[in-house]
């Protein structure tokens, strides 16, 4: 684990976030996903659109600047935009500029949300709705009436990717012109050779990846606040520690392995989850030997700066699920709430089977 007040190396700071992201998205999907199953494919969908509509006040108009693509053409800038934002979010992006007033974009496969087959059971609607929020109010907040969004093919759908073009048209547009579906069988090239690059002087390897970690941090924030405000406490709540629990049987292993301790003693199983959570900068600590080890966190990235207990108690199900993963002799203790903010977890080798 890199303290908070030390210098990352390149390679450290590859580590993790590359371990941030992958947790971040795993929560984001799980979420979701438990949302959709539990109340239904329109209430996932309301999510979505709240989830975009929020990024998009949040990053849109300050990123053009950052990512040095206001003085293009509108379709050109919007284009650009979505394309390096993404692509520095860690999604798989292609973009050809077809002209200064066409310019397409693609989010390639597979996706970032619902890895694996997770996403054959996603809804279309799902995908519609992502690609109908966002992209039509590039013109309005761009300052340019004429500028549309047209979208031509989508994974769900059974095309290879989700694309769709950006065109500024010769009328200013109505609300409801600013988003049409036009299937479209055949569209340009991406040449990755002669695709746009973002300035290596301003956007060196270490700006990218921690604007990439503060992209999955950023959509696990949102989720679970717009889970709060759609389904109030209660239901949030039960959501989210059902989300916890099925993500852990599904995936402690994997991620054990990604943090580089993946024993089953009681120190590398709290060391697994200093990881993480160091992962997110997180003050943590984990001491203790194989029988008997101590955590001792001071924040709760991703989730919120909240230290509401319904809360914490949703996500600690995750780990409480993780250590009987890994090993059903340890028992998992959690004392209350300091007034300081820190929790003490204590992981204790019973000797005996508890389960």
């Amino acid at each position: 684990m890199t303290p908070q007040n030390t210098v990352e190396t390149l390679e450290d700071l590859r580590a993790r976030t590359g371990l941030a992201n992958k947790f971040a998205w795993l929560m984001v999907s799980g979420m979701t996903a438990m949302c959709y199953r539990e109340k239904g494919e329109a209430v996932l969908v309301e999510i979505w659109r709240r989830l975009l509509t929020g990024e998009q006040k949040d990053r849109f108009l300050a990123a053009l600047d950052k990512l040095e693509i206001r003085d293009n053409p509108p379709a050109v800038t919007a284009a650009l935009y979505h394309y390096f934002s993404n692509s520095i979010g860690g999604l798989n992006m292609q973009v050809v500029v077809e002209s200064p007033r066409k310019a397409w974009i693609r989010y390639m496969a597979p996706w970032g949300s619902y890895p694996g087959i997770a996403a054959l059971a996603v809804p279309p609607a799902v995908r519609r709705t992502i690609l109908s929020t966002w992209h039509p109010r590039n013109g309005e907040l761009l300052g340019c009436p004429r500028l549309g969004w047209v979208a031509t093919k989508f994974v769900s759908e059974g095309h290879p990717y989700d694309e769709g073009y950006f065109y500024e048209y010769d009328h200013d547009l109505s609300p409801t012109e600013r988003f049409r579906v036009e299937h479209v069988e055949r569209s340009p090239e991406f040449l990755p050779e002669a695709a746009p690059k973002l300035n290596p002087d301003t956007w060196p390897e270490a700006r990218i990846l921690k604007g990439g970690y503060n992209y999955g941090v950023d959509y696990v924030r949102h989720v679970v606040a717009i889970l709060y405000e759609l389904l109030g406490v209660n239901a949030a709540t039960d959501v989210i520690r059902a989300a916890m629990r099925l993500l852990a049987a599904q995936f402690t292993k994997d991620l054990a392995a990604s943090t580089g301790h993946a024993g089953t003693d009681a120190l590398s199983v709290l060391q697994m989850f200093g990881a993480i959570f160091a992962a997110f900068r997180n003050d943590v600590s984990v001491d203790g030997d194989a029988g008997r080890a101590t955590l001792r966190l001071n924040g709760f990235n991703p989730f919120t700066d909240d230290p509401a207990p319904e809360l914490r108690a949703a996500v600690h199900e995750f780990f409480a699920m993780a250590v009987r993963q890994q090993n059903g002799h340890l028992r998992l203790e959690r004392a209350p709430l300091a007034a300081d903010g820190t929790e003490i977890w204590t992981l204790t080798d019973t000797g005996e089977w508890l389960w």
